[in-house]
């Protein structure tokens, strides 16, 4: 069947895109797989042919802190925005927008989630969810952008702010760091996971987050 984006979600999206030209985009998503149609599912066309998920790539080093922004849409709700699932994390407007643990099969780590209208998520074929959906009000997003075509930092020992911090995300979500610490700060125990990672990834292991090892995570990151 033909499908469109709901238009609050499209508003979103080009908000992003605006704000940071140069992300990357491996992890976005709208209409889902066959996987998103055995279940329930906003990712699945309502009956009305709209689909009311998307799904953003974290990518702070150009400039899209998926999760940060997740943080501020949550605090400043966008009114057809029905939850939001990041970083192992769900918070849903039935539930007065308060952050919950998400136990669901994927983590949300490489991405975010951003459902829109009211109902349950559909099977294809099914009626819901319901509007408003196609509200064009603006987004509340945050997030440092940068400019198109920078080349990502080099990060090692003693490096600070939000690339470490998404950097740390990435690291959790592979197991090599515990939840809850992404802290934004380069030290000894991100240098180790690092390493740990670097060899998983099949690059010089030397705890340095060079170009070598950006373009290694930015490869895993287009498979997940």
């Amino acid at each position: 069947m033909s499908w469109r984006l709901a238009k609050s979600l499209e508003g979103l999206r080009d908000q992003v895109n605006d704000h940071a030209p140069g992300r990357r985009k491996q992890t976005d998503g709208t209409i889902g797989n066959e996987e998103h149609q055995k279940g329930h599912s906003r990712h699945n066309p309502n009956d009305a042919g709209v689909v009311c998920a998307l799904d953003l790539t974290d990518d702070p080093t150009n400039g899209c802190p998926i999760h940060e922004i997740a943080d501020s849409v949550v605090a400043n709700p966008h009114p057809a925005l029905a939850y939001v699932i990041s970083n192992r994390r769900v918070a849903r407007r039935s539930t007065g927008w308060a952050w919950h643990t998400y136990t669901g099969a994927s983590p949300h780590v490489s991405h975010a989630h951003f459902a829109v209208g009211v109902g349950t998520d559909p099977r294809p074929g099914e009626p819901t969810p319901k509007p408003p959906y196609d509200d064009t009000t603006k987004w509340h997003i945050t997030g440092a952008p940068r400019p198109s075509g920078n080349p990502p930092p080099k990060l090692r020992r003693g490096s600070r702010g939000e690339q470490v911090r998404g950097l740390q995300r990435i690291l959790i979500g592979a197991g090599e760091l515990p939840a809850g610490s992404a802290d934004g700060v380069f030290g000894a125990a991100t240098e180790a996971a690092v390493r740990r990672f670097q060899r998983r990834l099949g690059v010089t292991s030397d705890g340095v987050v060079g170009e070598d090892t950006h373009a290694a995570i930015a490869r895993l990151l287009r498979i997940l």
